[in-house]
C-alpha cells in the first residue's frame, strides 16, 4: 500500500488486478502530512498538527503526540518512534514507553542556539531522521538549517556530525557498510558519508542542478539512490513560467554518479520519492501527481493526479 501525505490530509492508493493505482482510502483530512512510517503493527503519520497512529490500515487514527509541528519520522530496528518537529524538537517512544517524551539532550548540542530557518519566523525544524540499517542505537537528524546530528546510544547522547556538510538538510537516507552509509540531500547537492557520519563529502557528478529535496533509497540496492532537483531555490522559480525545471536523478554506486531520468524538466517540484520492492520508483509533485518509474523503464507513467501537493511518499 503507498502512502501519500499531502498538504489537507493522506491518500492511500492500492493497485487493481489490471495493475493501475486506485484510491483506497483517505484520512486526517485538512492536515498537512509530512512523514508516514509503519511501526510494529500500526502506520504512524507525523502532521501539522502532531502525530497520529492507526492500528487498523488507516481506518481510525488516534493522537499520540497531539499539538505539535511534525515534519518526520523514523523507526528504529528495535521499534524506538522518533519524531522530528517545528523549532527543532525530537520526540522519541520506545517500545516500553506508554508516550512519546521530548529528547531534551537534543537542544544541548553546541550549536543549537545558531540554527535557523531561511524564512521568518526562522525557526528550524527536524526535517530528516534515518536510523541505522544495521545498529538499533544508531540514529541520524537533519536539521533545516544546522546539518546533522548523531547518536549512538539511541537517543541518550548526541553529536555534531556535520564536517565538510553544508547544513541545509532536506532528506537523508543510510546504507549498512562497515560504518553506516549515510546520504544526505541540500540546498547546495548531494553528499555521502562512508564512515557513519564522521565526515562528508559532496557528490555532484551528473546533476545539473544543486538545489536538492527529496532522496530515497531502493530496499533491494540501497547504494541505488533517487534523488530529485529543481533549477534554483523556490524563490528563483515560483513565478517563472518554467517553473521548477524539476528532475529527477538516479545513481548506482551510492551518489559517485548521477544520472537523469527525465529529458525534460517539471513545472512542479518533486517534493518525495519512494522505492518499492520491485524497484519501481514513485515521484511526488506539489502539482499534486504522483509518477512511476518501472525498473529498466525510461517512460514515466502516472499513478494519480488532481491531488493536493505531494509532501511524502511511503510504503506501508
Amino acid at each position: 500500500m503507498l502512502a501519500v501525505g499531502t498538504s489537507t490530509g493522506l491518500v492511500f492508493m492500492e493497485k487493481d488486478a489490471a495493475g493501475a493505482w486506485q484510491v483506497a482510502r483517505c484520512a486526517l483530512d485538512w492536515h498537512r502530512v509530512e512523514a508516514v512510517a509503519r511501526a510494529g503493527g500500526a502506520i504512524v503519520a507525523a502532521t501539522d498538527k502532531g502525530v497520529f497512529e492507526s492500528a487498523d490500515e488507516g481506518e481510525t487514527w488516534t493522537a499520540t503526540l497531539p499539538d505539535v509541528d511534525a515534519r518526520s519520522l523514523a523507526v528504529a530496528l528495535d521499534g524506538t518512534v522518533f519524531a522530528g518537529a517545528d523549532e527543532a524538537v525530537l520526540y522519541r517512544r520506545r517500545p516500553a514507553d506508554e508516550a512519546f517524551s521530548a529528547v531534551l539532550s537534543f537542544r544541548e548540542l553546541p550549536t543549537y542556539w545558531s540554527w535557523a530557518f531561511p524564512v521568518a519566523p526562522h525557526y528550524p525544524n527536524v526535517r530528516a531522521i534515518a536510523v541505522s540499517p544495521t545498529d538499533a542505537n544508531r540514529v541520524y537528524v537533519g536539521v533545516e538549517v544546522g546539518g546533522v546530528m548523531l547518536s549512538e546510544d539511541g537517543g541518550e547522547t548526541w553529536t555534531e556530525a556535520r564536517e565538510c556538510l553544508q547544513p541545509d538538510v532536506h532528506a537523508l537516507a543510510a546504507a549498512p557498510g562497515g560504518d553506516d552509509h549515510v546520504f544526505a540531500v541540500t540546498g547546495v547537492g548531494f553528499f555521502r558519508t562512508t564512515d557513519g557520519a564522521r565526515s562528508w563529502e559532496s557528490r555532484c557528478d551528473g546533476l545539473e542542478t544543486v538545489y536538492t529535496i527529496a532522496l530515497a533509497n531502493d530496499p533491494s540496492a540501497p547504494e541505488r539512490l533517487f534523488a530529485s532537483a529543481t533549477a534554483g531555490r523556490p524563490r528563483n522559480w515560483r513565478d517563472r513560467a518554467e517553473g521548477a525545471v524539476a528532475k529527477v536523478y538516479r545513481s548506482d554506486d551510492g551518489g559517485d554518479a548521477w544520472r537523469p531520468l527525465m529529458s525534460d524538466g517539471l513545472v512542479e517540484a518533486v517534493d518525495a520519492l519512494a522505492v518499492d520492492g520491485g524497484g519501481a520508483v514513485y515521484a511526488g509533485t506539489h502539482g499534486g501527481e504522483v509518477l512511476a518509474l518501472a525498473p529498466d523503464s525510461e517512460e514515466w507513467t502516472v499513478a494519480a493526479d488532481g491531488l493536493p501537493a505531494v509532501n511524502t511518499l511511503a510504503f506501508v
